[in-house]
C-alpha cells in the first residue's frame, strides 16, 4: 500500500458531505482523502473497481487507490487517493450551476407534488438549458450505479460539470466521490449487525430517498460485466472487508439484473 506523506505546509481542505466533514489534501497531482467515519477509502476504491468492470471508459470515472496517510505530526491514518482530473478546466457542481443562473434545485427536488421522473426531467432540462448538454442517460446511469453500491451522498454538490473558459464548452465530469457507500459509515451502520437490516436504513439522493425509484430512472443498456467483476474480486489483493460483503449481497439482488451485461450474471 502506498504511503503518502502530507507536507507540513500543505493546507488541509475540509470537504463537507451530508454526513459531516472529511479531511483531504492536494499533494502534487494527487487528491488524498482521510477516513473519517469508517472505511470510506475501501468503499471508494471498490466502487471504482466496479466501474473498471463496466462499459464506461476510463475518462468517465475516477480511479481511487488505497493509501496510508502520514500526517506532519507523525500521526498515521488510512484513506485513499486519486489523480486530479480537472486540469485547467473550471469545476461547477450541479447546485452551483443553478445558483449561477439565479435559481436552486430546491424548488424542484422538494416539491412533493412531483414524481421522481418529473423531478429528474425538470432538473435535466434546466441543465440542458444552462449548458447545452443532454446528460439524462449519464445521470440516470449514475444513480443506478449509486443504487447498486448504496451511495447515500450523491447530493447536488456531488454531481460535477467541467467548463473550458477558452472554448466555452461544458462537459460532465467523471464519476467521483463514492466513499459514503457500501455501508462505510460504521457510526450509522455498526459492524456486526445483519446487512439486510442495515441496507434498509440507507437513503438515496438527490431525486428520491428510495434507491429503487431512482434505479427506475435508468432504462439504458446493461453496463456492468458481473462475471469480470467477480473474477477481479477473487484475484485482487486488497482486503475490502465488509465493503465487499455488501457489494456481493447487492450483486445477488435480482432488482439489479438489468444492469448486468447478458451472459455475465450467470457466473
Amino acid at each position: 500500500m502506498e504511503e503518502i506523506h502530507i507536507p507540513a505546509d500543505n493546507i488541509r481542505i475540509i470537504s463537507t458531505s451530508s454526513k459531516g466533514d472529511q479531511s483531504k489534501w492536494c499533494v502534487g497531482d494527487k487528491w488524498v482523502k482521510q477516513n473519517t467515519r469508517g472505511y470510506e477509502g475501501q468503499a471508494e476504491v471498490l466502487a471504482s473497481l466496479v466501474l473498471a468492470c463496466s462499459t464506461l471508459q476510463e475518462k468517465d470515472y475516477v480511479n481511487y487507490y488505497p493509501c496510508k496517510i502520514i500526517l506532519p505530526n507523525g500521526e498515521i491514518s488510512m484513506g485513499c487517493y486519486s489523480q486530479d482530473f480537472r486540469g485547467k478546466l473550471q469545476e461547477v457542481t450541479l447546485e452551483r450551476l443553478f445558483e449561477a443562473n439565479f435559481t436552486t434545485t430546491d424548488h424542484v427536488l422538494n416539491d412533493k407534488s412531483l414524481s421522481t421522473q418529473e423531478k429528474f426531467e425538470q432538473i435535466m432540462q434546466q441543465v440542458q438549458d444552462f449548458t447545452g448538454l443532454n446528460v439524462r442517460e449519464d445521470i440516470a446511469q449514475l444513480v443506478a450505479f449509486d443504487a447498486l453500491i448504496l451511495n447515500e451522498d450523491r447530493h447536488t454538490n456531488n454531481i460535477l460539470f467541467l467548463y473550458n473558459p477558452v472554448t466555452k464548452v461544458w462537459r460532465l465530469a467523471p464519476i467521483f466521490d463514492n466513499g459514503l457507500s457500501l455501508l462505510s459509515d460504521e457510526k450509522d451502520y455498526p459492524l456486526g449487525k445483519p446487512l439486510s437490516i442495515l441496507k434498509r436504513k440507507v437513503k438515496a439522493k438527490p431525486f428520491n430517498s428510495s434507491f429503487t425509484k431512482q434505479l427506475a430512472l435508468y432504462t439504458g443498456s446493461a453496463f456492468i460485466y458481473k462475471a469480470k467483476l467477480l473474477e477481479t474480486l477473487k484475484i485482487n489483493s486488497i482486503d475490502f472487508g465488509r465493503a465487499q460483503q455488501v457489494l456481493l449481497s447487492q450483486l445477488n439482488d435480482p432488482i439489479f439484473k438489468h444492469l448486468f451485461i447478458e451472459g455475465s450474471e450467470s457466473n
